[in-house]
């Protein structure tokens, strides 16, 4: 590099649910850092409240303090986005308009860094830097999601300020190259697929199929598009399995776990599936399991799906999921199923009669996503990405 340490600003409006976008954010902003760059991070998140993921030491974190608005307010901005009238009139009403706060004082934060650039880490992101005015720096848009799910007709007013932020963006990363030519309706800017980094050992030997235990394990949020009651129909489907558990890790409202409990027993299954709760530490599990059933209709990456390939798991997921089936390549790395849970589970069924099919698959896997997606790969991508918008 040149003796001027480039200057980053990445903008995360909180990181308290530990989930995908937090982790990811967390892990490009220390992996910048000591790749030379001086990166700041800014948030929203309050003083006092702890973060959900930890930065390097050389990461500048700015808790950017928004005054809690009153009740009244969060109203009446709600009520006015309700329609395009209402939009236009809260937009000309800055003292009420809550997204002009939080953007002037995002702006206010970065004229005080200086950055030679900005990254936003999704739309909603996207909307706070940009809703004030021109940025002091070029700005690249990062999705974590699927593109189209930004824009979609059920989040139209969302959807619209997202465009109107895109006019502002030099540059876009997503996160598989099927996604790039999804985004050329809503923007111009260049765009390039960067996927996510597992910074995990690349010489680590895989474990024998006989060592590994008889379980299907699903990593993933409770919610509907994670599509648990699927998969729990789908293992209910399932012959000469009687030895096989079906293990869900992850959290969600109490009403969805509930929901979930109960179909296990509506289905004569409880007494073989599990809720362990969050899985902190995954590589260790997942080393062990046999199979990783994957039935999310729709991801940015599946990063528990990628560590899941990592470790050599067969994977089965829908053919027609996207961010699942730019992953999975069908019969070579995994295997996709056609939309139910019949087609699901007979493809879980090709995987517990035959141990040689799920070692072939599984070294496949592992191979393919320790050569695409290891830390040094990722990060590598990443600076060539930056310098060429620098």
């Amino acid at each position: 590099m040149s003796t001027h340490r480039p200057i980053l600003a990445i903008y995360k409006d909180v990181l308290r649910s530990g989930r995908g976008a937090d982790r990811v954010t967390a892990a490009l902003a220390n992996a910048l850092a000591k790749r030379g760059y001086c990166v700041h991070l800014l948030t929203q998140q309050p003083k006092g409240e702890a973060l959900s993921v930890t930065l390097d030491s050389t990461v500048t974190l700015h808790r950017v303090q928004i005054p809690k608005p009153s009740a009244t307010l969060r109203f009446l901005n709600k009520l006015l986005l309700k329609s395009a009238g209402g939009a236009r009139l809260l937009r000309s009403l800055p003292a009420l308009d809550l997204t002009q706060r939080v953007s002037l004082k995002l702006q206010a934060t970065l004229r005080e860094i200086h950055p030679d650039l900005i990254l936003s880490s999704g739309p909603n992101e996207a909307v706070d830097l940009t809703y004030a005015g021109p940025l002091p720096a070029p700005l690249l848009q990062l999705f974590h999601t699927y593109p189209p799910s930004a824009f979609a007709s059920n989040k139209r007013r969302r959807a619209d300020r997202l465009r109107e932020a895109l006019r502002h963006v030099a540059a876009c990363q997503v996160l598989l190259p099927d996604f790039v030519p999804l985004l050329r309706p809503y923007t111009e800017a260049p765009c390039t697929a960067i996927g996510n980094a597992i910074d995990w050992p690349t010489d680590e030997p895989l474990p024998k199929p006989d060592n590994r235990d008889k379980t299907i394990l699903y990593v993933a949020y409770f919610s509907k598009d994670k599509d648990h009651l699927t998969l729990l129909e789908a293992f209910a489907k399932l012959q000469r399995a009687q030895e096989w558990r079906l293990v869900l890790y992850g959290a969600g409202t109490p009403e969805w776990e509930h929901r979930l409990r109960q179909r296990t027993q509506d289905l004569g299954i409880a007494d073989r599936v599990d809720f362990p709760g969050l899985l902190d530490n995954p590589r260790p599990t997942l080393l062990r399991a046999g199979i990783c059933a994957y039935p999310s209709r729709v991801e940015g990456f599946g990063l528990a799906l990628a560590e899941a390939m990592w470790c050599g798991l067969p994977c089965v997921g829908f053919a027609d999921a996207p961010g699942v089936n730019g992953l999975i390549e069908n019969d070579r790395t995994g295997l996709l199923a056609a939309p139910g849970p019949e087609t699901f589970a007979a493809q879980l069924q090709r995987l517990i009669d035959d141990p040689g099919l799920r070692t072939r698959l599984g070294n496949a896997a592992s191979d393919h996503i320790r050569k695409a997606y290891a830390a040094p790969v990722i990060w590598e991508q990443w600076d060539a990405f930056l310098r060429s918008l620098l």
